[in-house]
């Protein structure tokens, strides 16, 4: 389901910022949004030299959001904010402090082939991660998520269906990767493997509102799920990736599965990790604990 009300979108002052913008002006368009808040980070650990260079932030963070946000709905609250520190502990502090639901990123096209800011936040942030690759359209016309039959993947699944219905287009497409790993197989077999997962999904339909949105399923055989998702996506002109986020264990960080961020590293769409509600609360308890922010592990921007 959509509970994206609260925003927080990370800019890095450069012509990169434009193309997020106008996404998140796109999402603020879709009237689920209640407040949206603009964070730079400026580099360096050590607070800003003088108010001056701290002032002159904000006024170009300010005045770059203003050019693409004259038609968003005044009823949405903008908030505003230059920081100074590591980049990836301020803007996960930022999402624990300020309650946000969804974190989005840019991604520069010269960046590193690992992506990992985008990875460090998605298996981090104690929300959900959008990241936008630099100058994408901001445009969602065509929706995959895929899903294996789990519980979360109904949960994630359901956040694609919401915002298919938000966005105005009324497919969403369900893609299931299946791997046979059998050592032999008879003539016909994959036709008896296909109609298995034909039923799997018919079940794991069944009990999800799909809210007037024709959802269409994708089968499709690969021992390389996350290569298998770009390849169907590329070929389905999808233009979003709605995948879930799992946790690993018991404790407070919630790491992304293997798959997802394998996707992340691997593909040129814009893709939003959900991060289901009760890895939220494990995050965000563990986020708001200073002891936490302090890990070394993620004094790494």
């Amino acid at each position: 389901m959509h509970h994206f009300r609260n925003l927080l979108v990370g800019l890095s002052r450069n012509t990169a910022d434009a193309g997020l913008i106008r996404y998140a002006a796109m999402i603020c368009r879709w009237g689920a949004a209640q407040s949206i808040r603009f964070v730079h980070v400026l580099p360096g650990a050590q607070p800003a030299k003088d108010e001056s260079e701290k002032a002159q932030a904000l006024n170009d963070l300010q005045s770059a959001v203003l050019a693409h946000f004259a038609d968003v709905p005044s009823t949405i609250d903008r908030q505003f904010d230059v920081q100074s520190g590591p980049l990836t502990d301020c803007l996960l502090a930022q999402a624990a402090q300020q309650r946000i639901d969804l974190l989005l990123v840019g991604r520069h096209s010269n960046g590193s082939g690992r992506r990992s800011l985008a990875r460090r936040l998605a298996m981090k942030a104690p929300c959900s991660v959008w990241v936008v690759p630099e100058d994408f359209p901001a445009a969602v016309r065509r929706i995959l998520a895929p899903i294996d039959f789990s519980e979360p993947a109904a949960d994630t699944l359901r956040t694609a269906i919401a915002l298919a219905r938000l966005c105005g287009h009324p497919e969403c497409l369900a893609l299931h990767i299946y791997f046979d790993q059998a050592v032999t197989t008879y003539e016909g077999y994959d036709q008896v493997l296909r109609g298995e997962e034909a039923q799997a999904y018919r079940q794991f339909i069944a009990p999800i509102d799909c809210q007037g949105v024709k959802v269409t399923p994708l089968f499709e055989e690969s021992a390389n799920v996350a290569h298998a998702i770009e390849r169907v996506a590329a070929r389905e002109g999808a233009d979003l990736i709605v995948m879930g986020t799992r946790g690993r264990s018991a404790s407070a960080a919630i790491l992304l599965g293997s798959v997802t961020e394998e996707t992340i590293i691997d593909t040129r769409l814009p893709l939003l990790a959900v991060k289901h509600f009760g890895a939220q609360m494990g995050v965000l308890q563990a986020l708001l604990d200073r002891r936490f922010l302090r890990s070394p592990g993620l004094h790494t921007d």
